[in-house]
């Protein structure tokens, strides 16, 4: 007989699986054989391993010949590549800090706690773990999705509280569509090799009346010292993205210095002189005044690792959430823009 611990964990694992899918053919998965270490497709016997009690449930990315119509090859590659730079970046920066909390609250506005509660939620990207964190502790059933070994760590930063942790691809999703009150997805899909491809994909995963959020890069338009930085970092990204990761590391704490002397300490001191206060507020990259240094580490090697890195004006990301058939659009900024919209009662989203 299993004891009150283990009775709980296969609770946990039946439950995990029972809501998951193919991501192949859609149909229902099973435990493999009894087995609590692998789950098979009824329908292709397709088999997924399930590793330090989370279901691993990728696609054959390699498989040229498997590749989905409207994908390329190079396309799996860049996901490859994108999936071991936020491996690598999770499992360097798996901190949980106090201050992701109000990090959150940002991406969220305007919902409140009550908004969170006995909701579905999809984290579509949940890196370490901080989103579906707080979304787990105001009352969601949260599943957290990362295509890297990020789930990991995600899995260590959530335990207790509730969060489904699964290793999955963002365009091979492992759940049924329309079963999600919220579905968000915060810095990643302008990582994506196609976007709109994964925004839509994405979307079929709302319920109808539900919510699709997301955080994506801005282009700045108007401040010219933020368009010759961005200039820079691109010119940057070039050498940078082809470094392996142990390199690039040490460099981002090199880079993430240099924001703080020219960006970070500045503010903080013009904001205690009242005439130069305003000149603080059009200061870039202030924003890192509010975390710990390294935060601006992880987000410095963030922008030189990933592989694609894309932007946008506040129209294309208005654009964005049209071509969706979104209504009750939104499109707020925050150092990038934080959109949403509800997907309507009656509708269709196709790939």
């Amino acid at each position: 007989m299993l004891n009150r611990a283990g009775d709980m964990q296969e609770h946990a694992l039946v439950y995990h699986w029972r809501d998951l899918v193919c991501p192949a053919c859609s149909c229902t998965l099973s435990l493999a054989g009894g087995s609590k270490n692998a789950l098979i497709c009824i329908a292709c016997s397709e088999t997924f391993p399930i590793v330090n009690g989370i279901p691993r449930v990728l696609p054959k990315l390699y498989d040229v010949s498997s590749t989905p119509k409207g994908r390329t090859h190079s396309d799996e590659i860049l996901q490859l590549q994108t999936a071991a730079s936020f491996g690598f970046e999770w499992s360097h920066f798996s901190e949980m800090y106090p201050e992701w909390k109000g990090n959150f609250w940002d991406y969220m506005t305007p919902h409140k706690e009550e908004s969170f509660r006995d909701k579905r939620i999809l984290d579509a990207g949940c890196g370490n773990g901080r989103h579906a964190y707080y979304a787990a502790q105001y009352g969601a059933e949260v599943w957290a999705v990362d295509i890297s070994d990020a789930v990991e760590v995600a899995a260590t930063n959530t335990r207790g509280n509730g969060v489904r942790v699964i290793q999955a691809d963002l365009n091979y999703l492992p759940f049924r569509e329309e079963s999600f009150d919220l579905v968000y997805s915060i810095g990643v899909l302008h990582h994506l090799p196609d976007p709109e491809r994964a925004f839509r994909y994405l979307l079929r995963f709302v319920k109808p009346g539900g919510e699709f959020r997301m955080f994506l890069y801005w282009a700045p338009e108007h401040q010219l010292l933020k368009r010759v930085l961005l200039k820079a970092v691109s010119a940057l990204r070039m050498l940078t993205v082809r470094m392996p990761h142990w390199l690039l590391y040490p460099i981002s704490y090199a880079a993430a210095f240099l924001v703080w002397t020219c960006f970070v300490y500045p503010y903080r001191a013009f904001r205690r002189i009242p005439f130069l206060s305003k000149t603080a507020d059009r200061l870039p990259l202030r924003q890192y005044s509010r975390y710990p240094f390294r935060t601006c580490v992880n987000d410095q090697f963030d922008r030189l690792s990933a592989p694609v890195e894309r932007r946008y004006s506040r129209e294309q990301v208005e654009e964005f959430l049209k071509s969706g058939g979104l209504e009750d659009i939104n499109v707020l900024p925050n150092f990038g823009w934080v959109a949403f919209g509800r997907k309507p009662v009656s509708t269709e989203v196709t790939a």
